[in-house]
């Protein structure tokens, strides 16, 4: 879902589904121009597959996933890590990390 957003510019989508640790770290604007700057500078990226990785960790108050990706885009690679904490209405985003060798994002 993450990646269908962020394809289709649904920067306001993926804020309002994130859990209140993104939104506590990131206010909706620089939500949306964070995420726009990266779907703009890398291009049209081809949706992953699978995750490369995942890790969970679980304890008495939550589950966390995070989970590890590899795309290619336009521009070059982005990798990608997404952590996600699971509640009663599914997965919330809890970080958004990323980094790529294309000079585009340095």
């Amino acid at each position: 879902m993450f990646h269908q957003s962020l394809a289709a510019g649904q920067y306001d989508a993926i804020y309002d589904r994130a859990a209140p640790a993104f939104k506590a770290s990131l206010n909706r604007y620089d939500s949306a121009k964070l995420l726009a700057t990266v779907h703009i500078k890398m291009g049209d990226c081809k949706t992953p597959a699978g995750a490369l990785s995942f890790f969970t960790n679980t304890n008495t108050s939550a589950t966390n996933v995070q989970l590890r990706y590899h795309l290619a885009c336009i521009n070059g690679a982005l990798d990608e890590t997404l952590v996600y904490v699971t509640t009663d209405d599914g997965p919330r985003l809890v970080r958004f990390g990323f980094s790529s060798p294309a000079p585009i994002l340095n």
